[in-house]
């Protein structure tokens, strides 16, 4: 399998929603709900691409570290792994025995 057939199915799979563009980079959809590239002028997606394109990773396959530690401490607090959500909306409590906001499915 080559790239062109792969991009080719992701074309079609993709149609509507993505052009499968040789860079994703926001430019053929900003502004398109659904698309790939951001709401609005897609400005801060362009941004993101521009900044993450200046980043260079120095891989350095060969090492003696046989297990790695992943953990890390973030404001006093051991994470096992680098992994955060993101922030969560929280709505208003359409519950009856509730008057403060909650995150939780109301009954």
């Amino acid at each position: 399998m080559d790239m062109k057939t792969i991009r080719d199915s992701a074309r079609e799979k993709l149609k509507g929603f993505c052009r499968v563009c040789p860079v994703c980079d926001g430019r053929a959809c900003a502004g398109q709900v659904p698309g790939m590239g951001g709401v609005g002028t897609g400005s801060s997606f362009r941004a993101n691409v521009d900044a993450l394109s200046r980043i260079r990773l120095n891989m350095r396959t060969i090492h003696r570290i046989k297990e790695p530690d992943l953990s890390l401490t973030l404001w006093g607090k051991k994470l096992s792994m680098p992994v955060l959500v993101a922030a969560e909306k929280v709505s208003p409590c359409t519950c009856s025995n509730s008057k403060m906001s909650c995150s939780r499915p109301c009954c």
